[in-house]
């Protein structure tokens, strides 16, 4: 009698629970579809945290805590001096790669640009202005793509002599980005007797990808005598990234097979897959297998981590005649695998 007693009462719990969330889904409006809709809509504004430049999964959600970052040149984005100045001084509080972006090779028809960056030079030359602003002020100047802007930047690290900021502009100097009419002023400074300016200037050709960009860079190491080729700096031609009509030449030097072609190889592996066939064509059917696989010292560091590199790295280990290269082909899957279980790892952190 007692059981069914309780079973009775849990009978009447039940109804009268049901009945409570009929009427409150009534009272709401709310079904199952809509409670779908409820819970995409927390995820978005959940999403919404993310930082700017994000990308979303839908348009709605553009609407909702997404900002459009402005990938225009600064020319185009800002009608006067004035407001690209006020951008800049903004920008460099947190150092703002979105406006270097914007202001990295401006634009030809940029009317204002003779007066801004003439306030560039004197923010960056102001005492009262702070190392990151110096900084900022300095990069905007490298990245112009203008000769004139460049010098500038050179003349600066001369006057700075030793102190901190000739440290600070010389490694915006670094960053230089132009073409070879830049290429050929940093030429004229690549001896320098000052080591500081002489290293960054190397860099900053090192920054280019053009063929000549290349043949400074090599003619220089070579009259040198520097087999390292700066290499240990972390600059120079084996960092070069070289544009796809500079192949040609790295390949020459590569297949001069002496002290400086380990330097050119480097280079050919950075530019991705057509560089690295390049370097197994030239290294196949070696008649010197020890020699030749002697440019392929520290080359793994310079394979890029693309599908189509994977793809040739496995069929040349199945296909491939030269050991030194099947070996060199393995490592590069090894490196390939290493680098998904380090995705793995993060995704499962995340």
């Amino acid at each position: 009698m007692k059981n069914a007693l309780t079973g009775l009462i849990l009978l009447v719990i039940v109804a009268a629970a049901g009945w409570y969330f009929t009427q409150e889904e009534s009272s709401t409006g709310i079904n199952s579809e809509t409670t779908s809709s409820t819970e995409k809509m927390e995820t978005k504004e959940a999403s919404s945290s993310t930082p700017s430049g994000s990308s979303s999964s839908s348009d709605s959600e553009e609407d909702e805590g997404y900002e459009d970052i402005d990938e225009r040149p600064a020319a185009e984005i800002y009608k006067t001096a004035a407001a690209a100045l006020e951008a800049v001084k903004k920008g460099a509080q947190d150092y703002d790669d979105i406006v270097l972006e914007q202001f990295t090779e401006p634009g030809e028809d940029c009317t204002w640009c003779p007066s801004f960056y003439a306030s560039i030079t004197d923010m960056m030359k102001d005492s009262t202005s702070s190392e990151d602003e110096k900084a900022y002020y300095s990069e905007i100047l490298a990245i112009s793509g203008k000769v004139d802007h460049i010098k500038t930047l050179v003349e600066s690290i001369e006057e700075a002599g030793k102190s901190d900021d000739a440290d600070i502009l010389a490694e915006s100097l670094e960053m230089t980005i132009g073409g070879d009419d830049v290429v050929e002023y940093l030429k004229g400074r690549i001896e320098d007797k000052n080591e500081l300016l002489q290293e960054s200037v190397v860099a900053a050709i090192t920054n280019q990808g053009s063929q000549f960009a290349a043949e400074t860079l090599y003619d220089h190491t070579v009259k040198k005598g520097d087999k390292d080729g700066y290499y240990s700096l972390g600059i120079g031609l084996a960092e070069m990234i070289p544009d796809e009509g500079t192949l040609p030449y790295l390949q020459k030097q590569m297949m001069k097979r002496d002290d400086y072609s380990h330097l050119a190889t480097k280079a050919l592996l950075n530019q991705g897959y057509d560089g690295l066939v390049i370097v197994f064509d030239t290294l196949s059917n070696s008649k010197d297998p020890e020699k030749d696989k002697a440019l392929l010292i520290d080359a793994i560091d310079h394979v890029t981590f693309e599908d189509e590199i994977e793809a040739y790295a496995k069929k040349y280990v199945e296909e491939g005649k030269d050991q030194f290269l099947v070996d060199f082909a393995k490592e590069i899957l090894e490196d390939f695998a290493l680098e998904y279980e380090d995705e793995d790892e993060d995704d499962e952190e995340l």
